[in-house]
């Protein structure tokens, strides 16, 4: 009975041995497919933070650009102090003539803007840096049309390409006007303030 009894436990070991086998076997085994698990999240999760960043760095980056455009680009307004121009800045779109001094022949352009100190037009010609001349602005004012005379100095050109043909910008300084015509290029430009 005693070696019976010592065979019955020799073989219940050898079953809970062998139970306790397969049981940490299948333990390890799933701890391994979870870690492996846990491992795939892991990686998705720091991919998808670097993509999330990405986008966000894009984005700051497009909004220091955006930012940077601003600040290189002079907004033409008619609000005194939002430039950092002497004067205001008016868009306009008014015919112009001009000539130069001492000069019979006239030449037809457009100013596209208008300030106490200065002007920009469009010309269908290339006017030289330092060219002076004299020009004549035509604008309506009330119910009949009004123009103002004013001698002034090509300061800056530049060429551009609008649709097959070229026209030519360039920005005149105003060099003196006649009292009357001071007086009708400042009630303009309160009226386009206005």
């Amino acid at each position: 009975m005693i070696v019976e009894l010592r065979a019955n436990r020799a073989e219940n070991s050898f079953f809970e041995i062998r139970y306790y086998r397969k049981t940490v076997k299948v333990t390890t085994f799933s701890i391994l497919v979870i870690t492996f698990l846990l491992i795939i999240l892991l990686a998705r999760l720091i991919s998808s933070l670097f993509v999330v960043l990405e986008y966000v760095f894009q984005l700051l980056k497009k909004i220091r650009l955006i930012e940077a455009q601003n600040k290189k680009t002079r907004p033409r307004s008619g609000i005194v102090g939002y430039q950092r121009r002497r004067y205001p800045r008016f868009d306009v779109d008014l015919p112009l003539e001009y000539d130069e001094v001492n000069s019979l022949i006239t030449h037809h352009a457009r100013a596209l803007n208008l300030s106490e100190g200065g002007m920009l037009i469009r010309s269908p010609e290339q006017l030289e840096i330092g060219r002076q001349m004299k020009s004549k602005l035509s604008f309506p004012l009330g119910s009949e049309m009004n123009s103002i005379e004013m001698q002034g100095e090509v300061v800056w050109t530049k060429t551009s390409l609008n649709g097959a043909w070229r026209d030519y910008r360039s920005g005149v300084r105003f060099l003196g006007t006649l009292p009357k015509d001071k007086a009708k290029l400042t009630h303009l430009l309160i009226s386009l303030s206005e």
